[in-house]
């Protein structure tokens, strides 16, 4: 489960210590665009993933051993991503992040 940190509010009301939260957070590598996936049966899984965009780049992080290397990305919308992989991978699971 992706552990989600505290963005600004959009109306203008954030004071310094706000602002420096947040600022502190993302320099230290905490960012709220991290998940999990898990691998179904067949060659592809859909991820949904309201952060994922036609531009986004999503990159995988493996979770164990795996005889077929990573998953890659098929076709990205709004909010949804097709995950490519060989048959036979279901029930791996990978850390994943989205950028963009």
């Amino acid at each position: 489960m992706a552990t989600y940190y505290r963005v600004l509010p959009y109306n203008g009301t954030a004071d310094g210590r706000n602002v420096a939260e947040v600022v502190n957070n993302a320099m230290q590598g905490k960012l709220n665009c991290t998940g999990i996936i898990e691998l179904g049966s067949g060659e592809e899984t859909e991820l949904f993933d309201e952060r994922i965009g036609y531009e986004s780049v999503i990159l995988f992080s493996a979770r164990a051993i795996s005889s077929f290397g990573l998953p890659f990305i098929k076709s990205k919308e709004k909010g949804k991503a097709i995950v490519g992989h060989p048959s036979g991978a279901d029930g791996v699971i990978f850390d994943y992040v989205v950028l963009g």
